[in-house]
């Protein structure tokens, strides 16, 4: 039963404390502890050199954990051969074979890996091309394809297989910034209907939150959080959550708690929240949202408001980011909708809401506080049955 149902389900992919090192010195992943529902999409999102395609690989069987275990439906698969595992991997580079058309690699892992006859194979690529829409395409070889067709015909053939569990490494990466989001809305909604637990890696963190039921972040190996997309954003556990999560990143500064103000290139005055939150620790770092931030013409003074100069103003269709210095050095991006009415260059004031503060240990990262989610209604609802 798969959890789109709303029941209850057991953990159906599960890494338990795993580990890689490579020559016993250097460490890609550090006891990775994640668990997948049947039919949950996780995003595995981070940096460049964080662990992700390696993770990814370990889940395959391409390669062997050093330490920590590897199960599916219950049953380790450290030591099985990946064909074994019944898993389903499209890489980045899509992988095709040049020399055979789509038919043929559609149905080249059935061919391979089963006993199915003829018939049934043909069946299978058929009926996975319509699902995929390339019908058109069955007979051309990846040379006649675009980038997005390609990307279509990898997706067939690790479905084909029908797989208990799918793996995605950057499938889109090598796609136009178009292709992409339309290839997001896909992949999505053909994970739903396939109803089979998927482990997606991107360093986007567009792709994360636009596509994970769950997202898991990493950072040099290690699990910062694993949490829905929302809440990665809402409620980072860490400063490298805060700033990786969003986009422009959440504007941070680090300054000596002074009890009921909070001491760096600019001094903020600390709520009794955030002093309480804040106490006992020495450095905290503040930190806010774009869209938390309110810019306007230098006017009368107001609690938590600083002055600054306009640096850049990028205009992005509905919204607008101001980027501004603060007197004392400290840069701030205002995220503003419709068209800000100040300029480059203009002296404003910047005000930085206690309300909408997040607070952070400086030391060692940890969230301290967060702010109280704001509601993101939008007055649309589902249509009951019969309306």
């Amino acid at each position: 039963m798969s959890r789109h149902d709303n029941t209850t389900t057991e953990e159906y992919l599960e890494l338990v404390a795993v580990a890689k090192t490579y020559g016993g010195t250097t460490t890609a992943v550090e006891d990775v502890t994640l668990s997948l529902e049947e039919g949950e999409l996780l995003v595995l999102v981070g940096p460049s050199g964080c662990g992700k395609s390696t993770t990814l690989r370990m889940i395959a069987g391409l390669e062997d954990p050093t330490t920590g275990d590897i199960r599916i439906d219950g049953s380790s698969v450290v030591g099985t051969e990946p064909e074994a595992r019944n898993i389903a991997m499209v890489f980045q580079n899509y992988a095709l074979y040049p020399h055979m058309t789509a038919r043929e690699n559609i149905g080249f892992g059935l061919r391979m890996t089963t006993d199915l006859s003829e018939d049934i194979v043909a069946e299978r690529v058929e009926s996975v091309a319509e699902t995929l829409d390339v019908t058109d395409l069955l007979e051309d070889t990846p040379d006649e394809m675009s980038g997005g067709q390609q990307q279509r015909v990898a997706l067939g053939r690790a479905i084909v297989r029908d797989p208990s569990v799918f793996l995605l490494d950057e499938p889109l990466s090598n796609l136009d910034a178009t292709l992409r989001a339309q290839m997001r809305t896909e992949i999505q909604q053909l994970q739903r209907e396939l109803d089979v637990t998927t482990v997606y890696v991107t360093h986007d963190q567009t792709e994360a939150m636009t596509m994970g039921d769950r997202v898991a972040v990493l950072s040099d190996g290690q699990i910062q959080q694993v949490d829905t997309p929302l809440a990665c954003y809402y409620e980072p556990a860490n400063l490298f959550v805060a700033g990786f999560v969003g986009e422009p990143s959440m504007n941070t500064v680090t300054a000596r708690n002074e009890r009921n103000r909070f001491v760096g290139p600019i001094e903020y005055p600390a709520t009794t929240q955030l002093a309480e939150a804040a106490d006992g620790v020495e450095r905290v770092t503040v930190g806010i949202r774009p869209e938390d931030v309110s810019v306007r013409p230098d006017e009368e003074a107001e609690t938590a408001t600083f002055l600054g100069t306009v640096d850049v103003i990028e205009p992005v269709g509905e919204r607008s980011f101001v980027h501004v210095t603060l007197e004392g050095g400290p840069h701030v991006t205002a995220a503003v909708d419709g068209t800000p009415r100040v300029s480059e260059l203009d002296r404003i004031e910047v005000r930085l809401p206690p309300d909408r503060v997040h607070l952070f240990d400086a030391e060692t990262g940890e969230a301290l506080h967060h702010p109280q989610r704001r509601s993101t209604a939008t007055g649309l609802h589902p249509v009951a049955d019969g309306e």
